[in-house]
């Protein structure tokens, strides 16, 4: 931007005359947006024009935390250490977390991390103070594969999207198995397990099936076959 958002600006140096209080600019508006009192999350200092500004922090009152709420950004912009920020402060305040982190990146809560240069400088950016701490973990094994406690879901709670990516499907069979998680459904048909969902399939691949499965549309046989083979 060619101007100025500092509010620290004299007001001679904005267009106003001398002794003018200057007109908050656009990073003022936003960090008074975000200027709670009381229990709240500290999620960094505001960054506007490129620089980071200390003296406008953003905070959110975990009162508000039952909402919805996006974490959006491009590779390396922080996404997942403002995730694993909000998951400590929230542990810190008494709230239990749940993550569903399939690559194993917010698992790292559970130790105390290593000071360095580099954390030390940006908490100075910041204007917030870093203390190595661990908080606690518990990891879940889905099916009980794999260290953690094991939950167990039934096929229907796991969804299709979910169990194509466990199987690896393509695009192809993902959506036919799409199809068939709806015919259950439409059916009133419960999928508790594996042998559940090829049960279905079996049945409209054969010939007693072959009108139901014309009536899904999209789905041709050998699609079918291959998913419940899977």
């Amino acid at each position: 931007m060619s101007e100025s958002t500092d509010s620290a600006v004299p007001a001679d140096q904005t267009g106003g005359q001398p002794g003018e209080v200057a007109e908050a600019g656009p990073a003022d508006r936003i960090a008074a947006g975000y200027a709670f009192t009381g229990p709240a999350l500290d999620l960094g200092a505001l960054l506007w024009d490129g620089r980071c500004l200390p003296d406008r922090q953003i905070r959110i009152p975990l009162a508000m935390l039952n909402r919805h709420g996006l974490v959006a950004g491009a590779t390396g912009t922080g996404k997942t250490k403002t995730l694993q920020l909000i998951a400590e402060q929230l542990s810190a305040g008494g709230v239990p977390v749940f993550l569903a982190d399939i690559k194993g990146d917010i698992s790292g809560i559970s130790a105390p991390g290593t000071a360095n240069d580099r954390i030390g400088e940006r908490a100075h950016d910041v204007a917030q103070s870093w203390e190595p701490t661990g908080y606690p973990c518990e990891f879940y094994s889905l099916g009980g594969i794999g260290p953690g406690i094991p939950v167990r879901s039934t096929v229907t709670g796991f969804g299709p999207v979910l169990l194509s990516k466990v199987l690896q499907l393509n695009q192809t069979q993902e959506q036919s198995l799409g199809l068939i998680f709806h015919y259950a459904d439409t059916k009133g048909l419960e999928l508790i397990d594996l042998k559940d969902l090829r049960a279905v399939v079996a049945f409209l691949v054969s010939d007693q099936g072959k009108s139901e499965l014309k009536g899904i549309g999209g789905l041709s046989t050998v699609t079918a076959g291959v998913t419940c083979g899977r």
